[in-house]
């Protein structure tokens, strides 16, 4: 049923030899929808590129989220920080209102303000483990001031390859809806995969937020996650 939304991105993805596509099922009552994440990344020479994009699919008749972030980092070469890099990034998409019971009777459509983001990349080793962080200016449209942002990525093998820890951590400042004050949101996406092989994986994944959009208070939303990587 939803397949004919999925193709145009599973398509995409095959054209620029994607590293992974997801999709995630929501299953607490108050979601219960699913989720598909195209993911991409490619190191070279003088940095690497991330791409990736989500589509909800919280409506019966048509996704009702759709957001895409873009980055690019490059190498700084210097002889005091291993592998620091400058980090420039797009942020935008749009959400509409779901299906579910107490939702407007006809769709409302809102923007995702578009973010331009600039700023440093420093990765902190801790024996064997890697942690990816960045430290960001941030300008989102319509802002009323200066906002920043840290992000922080890890993955990390074990049990010789079989199982995947990974994910994200953001950290940002942006207006609150009625304009009054600044307020500080957390957005957390920890993931556990069991790899079957180097292309398949089943697990789960668990957003974790605090004053992010439409709840100013702490969440928790745990999912069902199959990858498939190229």
């Amino acid at each position: 049923m939803k397949i004919k939304y999925l193709l145009p991105i599973f398509l995409f993805s095959c054209f620029v030899k994607a590293q992974e596509v997801q999709l995630h099922y929501d299953f607490l009552p108050e979601r219960e929808y699913l989720t598909f994440t195209f993911e991409f990344f490619k190191p070279d020479k003088l940095g690497s590129t991330f791409f990736f994009t989500d589509y909800n699919f919280g409506r019966t008749d048509s996704a009702n989220l759709a957001y895409f972030e873009i980055a690019r980092k490059f190498n700084i070469k210097n002889n005091l920080v291993e592998g620091l890099n400058f980090h420039v990034e797009y942020n935008d998409g749009f959400l509409m209102t779901d299906d579910k019971a107490g939702s407007p009777e006809n769709a409302l459509g809102f923007p995702i303000n578009r973010a331009f983001l600039v700023g440093l990349g420093l990765p902190i080793k801790i024996g064997n483990f890697t942690l990816n962080t960045t430290y960001i200016y941030k300008n989102t449209h319509g802002s009323a001031g200066v906002d920043g942002q840290f992000t922080a990525v890890w993955f990390q093998n074990l049990f010789n390859d079989k199982v995947t820890l990974r994910g994200f951590l953001d950290f940002w400042s942006e207006d609150r809806v009625d304009g009054s004050s600044k307020k500080m949101i957390l957005l957390t996406e920890p993931q556990v995969l069991y790899n079957f092989n180097k292309s398949f994986s089943l697990g789960s994944e668990i957003e974790i937020s605090n004053n992010f959009v439409p709840f100013e208070e702490f969440k928790v939303y745990p999912t069902i996650m199959a990858k498939y990587a190229f």
